[in-house]
């Protein structure tokens, strides 16, 4: 019977990342959920949970990791890092409702991955400008999305196409 030896997780991640990575990787996505926690203003609605997002960013590294294994790549992308992150949240809902918050609220989580997916697409910041005649169109396509996020297959995948269908768009836009 063969000798196997099995790597505990911290073992996997740290021979896959350094703590530096793991460590800014963490707060370059708790920093965004802050940002968000205050653009949304949510204090007293919602609250953010960091032992649940601690889980959230176990899981996204432990992908990247199996991404960079299989790939044999040194770095993956930020649009994968975003759809991985985007996708976590999702299932595991860092954003918890405070009692009697009311319904507004219960896609706080779907909401917060949306904003992870329209800064990662790059078109979609506040600096961005959007022709009159097309606002009605970006606005369609950011609910069209948001519904994406509520109702559908939310895994890493279909988010990463979403994000490379944005920029590929982006560039057609620019030829017409």
């Amino acid at each position: 019977m063969e000798d196997k030896t099995y790597k505990t997780l911290k073992e996997e991640l740290n021979s896959t990342f350094t703590d530096e990575y793991i460590y800014n990787a963490g707060m370059l996505i708790h920093q965004m959920a802050e940002n968000f926690f205050d653009e949304q203003e949510l204090e007293g609605k919602v609250y953010f949970d960091d032992s649940i997002f601690e889980y959230c960013l176990i899981d996204i590294l432990v992908d990247i990791a199996r991404l960079r294994y299989f790939h044999d790549i040194e770095l993956v992308n930020y649009i994968k890092l975003m759809a991985y992150t985007a996708s976590w949240c999702l299932k595991r809902k860092p954003f918890q409702l405070v009692e009697g918050a009311g319904v507004d609220y219960i896609y706080v989580n779907e909401k917060f991955a949306l904003s992870l997916l329209l800064q990662a697409s790059g078109g979609f910041d506040a600096n961005v400008k959007c022709a009159e005649e097309d606002r009605e169109k970006v606005e369609k396509s950011v609910e069209q999305i948001f519904y994406h996020l509520k109702y559908r297959n939310t895994n890493p995948q279909t988010l990463e196409l979403l994000l490379v269908g944005i920029e590929k768009g982006k560039l057609l836009y620019k030829l017409s």
